[in-house]
């Protein structure tokens, strides 16, 4: 049995070093991005069994990023080596401008995912699956997968997650949209930022879009925005928390962070508010470091280690 079974794509990720601008920056330092494998690594750093699937190029840079996940510990037994090309992220750091990301990905070798790719037996066993919004942006076959995926946790009666996500570089709003709305119901998780919810239910109130997704069966609704407060909606009751405040130099990733922290803690047993909290965590440590995984907690069966959290919290304090 595993605990997490979520599959995307993974992309080698070339973040610039000697400038905050891509068009002048010479030097590049090379690790692994992408929502999902960020999720699956996040779990696996807080000591939970991770199944992570994707299908990666017969290249060097599909080799370094399967290493990449291999070394975090995350379950990738089953990735597929296809002739498409492993997808790329060229990227500024954002300490002194915005984050301008440059995607290599239309036509690369995830998104050649289908539902056929979905291997029922391991999901059948796994105690959560996780899924997103981008997986559904790369192709119309990994779309159906993701639909295939969720259908099957649904009849198998296994938790599920599923992260809006949306990046308006791969897909426009409508097409966002006409997607993501029919599958964003009868989940035990929905995240999104405030913008992402406005998109895909049509509502503009924070609280009517998460009274919304409530009543379309999303046991627990959570709405983030930045380092602004975090408003959720836990089984009908509404609340918000205020995440730790941290000197932030990148919060790409962040999000991702955050998502494998509340996930892990509702495995761990915590209750949802609690886990929400633990996901601040974890979010704000990624946002004071430079990369998608750097800064990831650690811990033992999927909660952080309180050693990470007394640092998060006087750091918040002072």
């Amino acid at each position: 049995m595993t605990d997490l079974y979520t599959f995307g794509e993974a992309m080698a990720l070339f973040l610039s070093t000697d400038t905050d601008d891509v068009i002048s920056a010479l030097k590049y330092s090379r690790s692994t991005a992408g929502a999902e494998g960020n999720v699956a690594v996040a779990l696996s750093r807080l000591g939970l069994d991770v199944h992570f699937y994707t299908h990666l190029g017969s290249d060097a840079l599909g080799s370094a990023v399967l290493s990449d996940f291999i070394a975090e510990g995350v379950d990738v037994s089953a990735v597929k080596r296809v002739p498409e090309f492993t997808g790329a992220l060229i990227r500024n750091p954002g300490t002194t401008r915005a984050v301008e990301p440059t995607y290599l990905r239309k036509g690369s070798a995830a998104s050649t995912i289908a539902p056929s790719d979905i291997d029922t037996h391991l999901l059948a066993q796994a105690r959560w699956l996780h899924v997103t919004g981008i997986t559904c942006a790369i192709s119309e076959s990994a779309a159906h997968a993701v639909e295939f995926a969720l259908d099957e946790a649904r009849e198998n009666h296994i938790p599920a997650s599923f992260d809006l996500n949306i990046r308006r570089k791969l897909w426009s709003p409508d097409s966002a949209r006409k997607v993501l709305e029919p599958l964003a119901h009868d989940v035990n998780l929905l995240i999104g930022g405030e913008d992402e919810y406005q998109l895909v239910f049509g509502e503009a109130d924070p609280h009517r879009a998460m009274e919304i997704a409530y009543s379309r069966g999303c046991a627990i609704a959570v709405m983030t925005k930045g380092d602004q407060p975090i408003r959720y909606c836990i089984e009908g009751v509404f609340g918000e928390i205020t995440p730790p405040k941290v000197q932030a130099v990148d919060p790409v990733g962040s999000g991702d962070a955050f998502t494998g922290g509340v996930i892990a803690g509702l495995l761990s047993g915590l209750t949802a508010y609690e886990a929400i909290v633990q996901g601040s965590i974890s979010g704000a440590r990624v946002a004071s470091h430079f990369g998608d995984w750097a800064g990831l907690p650690t811990g033992i069966h999927g909660r952080t280690d309180p050693a990470i959290i007394a640092e998060i919290t006087k750091g918040a304090r002072s």
